[in-house]
């Protein structure tokens, strides 16, 4: 039994406190294994604390280096979604300027009396085609940076354009042709009035003007203009003839072209001479009354490939 107490003891440590006063001293009684216990528990959380501490560093340099990443990648995003922005500005207006330039030839076309082929509907379509859904979505705020559809959507936007502006050139290229003769034509038909004055005699049948007997047939038109008035070409040309010719006094006869001829007759005094190129509107000749006339006036006559046909047929 006392070995067993003695034992007993050896499990236990006595911590004695001796104040330097009269007081008592204070004992106290803790287990043996105690200060090993705290010992091993202060190096462990010592340990602990540490390796909280390091992977708590980590952590931070770690989520700041994230948020430069996510900075930089915000400003790239923003500067892409710029340049998206001004692509998608510079497709719109390429193609506005597309459509306008289809609707200016449309325009010109129609004013030469060219009609719409079906190739030009064809383009038509296809600009049409070019509206309304070529936008891209670029929503306020976005911080994606993944912009490949994006761009993959304004490649394509692009690729359509180049498709429509080489189609355009073909067209306008097939179409400055048949521009280019409609013009020459336009410009070489006689459709202008020589002399602003009234027509005292029209084309076809009238009574004999000088016996008043029977009737004749009158390959032109009779102009009432003032002795000395100027006379112009209706139509661009060559001057054929310049001179006196009968009874058609002093005369200016212009090929026009395409079986077209002019002829000027009565005139007092001819400003052309044969051979030379004249414009619409230029001046040619001087109202007169020579050859075979019964006063002053212009005798205007167009001949279709060689045959006398109405004037006032061309007049605009």
């Amino acid at each position: 039994m006392k070995r067993a107490l003695i034992k007993n003891k050896k499990n236990y440590a006595t911590f004695m406190f001796i104040p330097e006063s009269q007081s008592s001293v204070k004992s106290y009684r803790i287990p043996a294994w105690l200060p090993r216990f705290v010992a091993i528990f202060v190096v462990l959380f010592v340990l602990f604390t540490a390796a909280c501490f390091s992977s708590l560093s980590s952590l931070k340099v770690k989520y700041e280096i994230s948020m430069n990443e996510i900075g930089e990648l915000t400003t790239i995003n923003d500067s892409q979604k710029v340049e998206i922005e001004k692509l998608q500005k510079s497709s719109e207006e390429v193609k506005e300027h597309l459509e306008e330039n289809f609707r200016a030839l449309e325009e010109v076309k129609k004013a030469v009396g060219i009609a719409p082929s079906s190739s030009d509907k064809s383009i038509e379509i296809r600009l049409a085609s070019l509206g309304g859904n070529s936008a891209v979505s670029l929503p306020e705020g976005s911080t994606s940076h993944d912009m490949s559809g994006k761009i993959a959507s304004i490649e394509s936007d692009f690729a359509s354009l180049a498709d429509k502006i080489a189609a355009q050139k073909q067209l306008i290229n097939d179409s400055l042709g048949p521009i280019k003769s409609q013009v020459a034509y336009l410009k070489a038909k006689p459709s202008i009035m020589p002399v602003v004055a009234s027509i005292t005699a029209g084309f076809g049948y009238r009574k004999n003007p000088f016996t008043s007997r029977g009737s004749e047939f009158h390959n032109g038109i009779d102009l009432a203009a003032p002795y000395g008035k100027t006379v112009v070409s209706t139509g661009d040309g060559i001057v054929i003839f310049s001179g006196w010719n009968a009874g058609y006094g002093k005369m200016v006869i212009i090929s026009h072209g395409y079986g077209i001829t002019t002829s000027y007759s009565h005139n007092s005094k001819l400003l052309v001479n044969q051979g030379d190129k004249v414009k619409k509107g230029q001046a040619v000749s001087k109202v007169g009354n020579t050859g075979r006339s019964t006063g002053t006036h212009l005798h205007y006559e167009v001949k279709l490939n060689g045959k006398n046909v109405n004037p006032t047929k061309y007049f605009d």
